[in-house]
């Protein structure tokens, strides 16, 4: 990851936490952006949204960086949490970087894609039901590509 990037809105300090092998400060970080985007939404800026989604994606939990991806997985679930009723609006952009995360080598980050993918459901309850193919197909697969099935799901 470069750190010279620019990530706007996230802050450097957003960033630098999201990044840091702590899960408490990657907890911090999803704490600050649940509240920039709860601010995107009062603020009705859309464009803002889908772009923190967007970095939040591409730049984190897709990263080969293990603690970046773990940073950009909790960011997404602090997303679905600030959208509230709203997050069914971006939901294809919440889950598909977290179901990739299912087929990760490392268990723990399964854990929190696990995680994630339980906050981002549980905001968006009855909105999730198109995509329940691919969450089931994403959970089944991701467990069985690791040995046993549902395996991912332990730490």
């Amino acid at each position: 990851m470069n750190p010279e990037k620019d990530f706007a809105p996230l802050t450097p300090n957003i960033v630098r936490a999201l990044n840091d092998k702590l899960y408490e400060k990657r907890k911090v970080a999803a704490l600050e952006i649940e509240k920039l985007v709860r601010e995107f939404v009062a603020q009705n800026n859309t464009v803002q949204i889908k772009h923190v989604i967007q970095t939040l994606s591409q730049e984190f939990a897709l990263s080969q960086h293990p603690h970046s991806r773990k940073g950009g997985l909790i960011g997404l679930a602090a997303c679905s949490i600030a959208l509230g009723k709203d997050s069914g609006l971006y939901l294809k952009e919440l889950i598909e970087p977290v179901l990739t995360c299912f087929n990760d080598a490392d268990s723990r980050l399964r854990y929190y894609a696990c995680e994630a993918l339980y906050n981002i459901v549980k905001v968006a309850r009855g909105a999730v039901l198109p995509h329940f193919n691919v969450l089931f197909d994403g959970l089944s697969l991701g467990c069985e590509s690791v040995g046993h099935p549902w395996s991912c799901i332990r730490p």
